[in-house]
């Protein structure tokens, strides 16, 4: 079996998948790729028991802020103000259920943990293992690769609407603190230079920010220290250790017609390709949802079917 993408959805399918034989990832970059440098935090423990390693379980309080207000329920007024803020769009998001949840925690070694006795190649050409795969050993392939993309490469005649936003995080962790809380604030209406940020999440002794904008100020430990007094009510002291990090494509927005479904249903029955992913799907989806993902692609390929 060949899988494409050694980024969470790949390293996934290479560990579902182990036991088999002749299971290889190829990555296109020329390292293991860490695209998820914001919030580890699973709804579930699929990934942990796919994978073997063990997650912290806790309990996550959410809320909403909105015109210098904190809410603890949600509303169709304050959903399609994040939506429209996050996206451009009107979807359902998240914050539509704001009640406190258990949650589980990936170490943050995760991503080196999951990819250990996995056979991964490195800074190789996808389309040549495509082409390659389709004239010669005719293996199942599992591809994590953008719809777009995937799509280029196999020439596929039709349009697909597919659109996605930019976001900007900064990761901060504070090393001299006592804290060990699990808490997520959705930011709908900010004043001054924080107005982009979207969302704030503690877990553990790390903030996360996540902005629609490139933020712009001169320090993030100033950010970081503002954020935690105003949101959280926590006054930091001592070091603060802050990094940021830009996704090109961040936030992916769903499409409203099946164009993607349909490229899915003809990659697999077609060349045996497999999508899986948020963006090899173009769905909004969580990692446990991979999960399921992964089991029905198993059994779409030993039955030679695929329907979605």
């Amino acid at each position: 079996m060949i899988i494409i993408g050694a980024g969470m959805s790949g390293l996934l399918a290479g560990q579902y998948f182990r036991s088999s034989d002749n299971v290889t990832i190829w990555e296109a970059q020329p390292s293991l790729p860490n695209n998820h440098k914001a919030l580890l935090r699973f709804r579930s423990n699929a990934v942990s028991i796919l994978t073997g390693i063990e997650f912290k379980k806790v309990n996550v309080s959410n809320s909403i802020y909105y015109e210098g207000e904190h809410f603890d329920k949600s509303s169709l007024f304050l959903n399609n103000k994040y939506s429209q803020k996050t996206t451009g769009t009107l979807r359902g998001r998240s914050i539509s259920k704001l009640e406190d949840c258990e949650r589980y925690i990936a170490p943050d070694n995760f991503i080196s943990k999951v990819s250990r006795n996995l056979s991964i190649n490195y800074s190789f050409d996808a389309k040549h293992i495509i082409h390659k795969n389709m004239k010669f050993s005719k293996e199942p392939i599992i591809s994590t690769m953008p719809v777009k993309v995937l799509s280029d490469y196999l020439d596929y005649p039709h349009k697909l609407n597919l659109n996605s936003r930019p976001i900007w995080t900064i990761v901060c962790e504070f090393p001299n603190m006592d804290l060990d809380i699990y808490q997520t604030v959705y930011a709908i209406d900010l004043k001054g230079f924080l107005i982009d940020l979207y969302r704030a999440s503690i877990t553990g002794n790390k903030l996360i920010l996540e902005f629609t904008e490139e933020p712009i100020f001169d320090s993030s430990f100033d950010v970081a220290r503002s954020i935690m007094r105003d949101l959280f009510g926590i006054v930091c002291k001592g070091e603060i250790d802050g990094k940021i990090h830009f996704q090109k494509h961040g936030k992916l927005v769903e499409c409203g017609d099946n164009s993607v479904k349909k490229f899915l249903g003809w990659a697999s029955s077609e060349f045996g390709i497999y999508s899986l992913g948020r963006w090899g799907t173009h769905r909004q989806i969580l990692m446990d949802d991979v999960v399921k993902d992964i089991e029905a692609i198993d059994k779409f390929i030993k039955s030679d079917g695929y329907i979605r």
